[in-house]
């Protein structure tokens, strides 16, 4: 099974999200958005995994001192990889950073690139830089404000069907 960890944000959260895209959605229908009712905030990514007893086992581990944050929205803005991603990125949280630290640690994960609290909205192919440049002044004027407390973190299996991923929940685990 194909898994990650996240921060689930609540229905109303991710309702008004949505809501505060509208405009940019409406604008771009050809680029591939993802659906509202499946916004996450990917802690890590853990992929192909047969020994789910053990993973959950170290996830608890990693969290059992961790206590609940808030997360506070900043903008969207514009990343290209392969693709290029609009997305919604949050102010610093030392309480953040120390989570997915211990997760690092406890799953002995080590990156060389630092962690980037943000939740994808959108992907597209690179467009030229008249098309970048123009989408990136719009990403920069959405004023996407959203604040809530994560109180767990989930993780949850990635099923890929023909026309998008299905994620399901296959466990909880609170934070203090």
């Amino acid at each position: 099974m194909k898994l990650f960890l996240a921060i689930d944000l609540p229905g109303s959260i991710k309702k008004e999200i949505d809501d505060q895209l509208g405009e940019l959605k409406s604008e771009y229908p050809h680029l591939r958005w993802v659906s509202w009712d499946t916004y996450h905030l990917t802690l890590h990514f853990l992929g192909e995994q047969t020994r789910l007893k053990m993973i959950e086992e170290k996830i608890k581990r990693a969290v059992y001192d961790q206590s609940s944050f808030y997360l506070y929205s900043l903008g969207a803005d514009l990343l290209i990889n392969d693709s290029i991603l609009i997305y919604l990125i949050f102010k610093r949280e030392k309480k953040l950073e120390a989570l997915v630290s211990a997760l690092r640690k406890e799953l002995v994960v080590s990156y060389s690139k630092p962690f980037l609290p943000h939740i994808t909205f959108a992907r597209y192919k690179i467009p030229s830089k008249q098309q970048y440049f123009l989408m990136k002044k719009k990403a920069e004027r959405l004023n996407v404000n959203i604040s809530f407390q994560v109180k767990e973190i989930v993780l949850f299996e990635s099923v890929m069907t023909e026309k998008k991923p299905v994620y399901r929940i296959v466990k909880k685990f609170p934070l203090l």
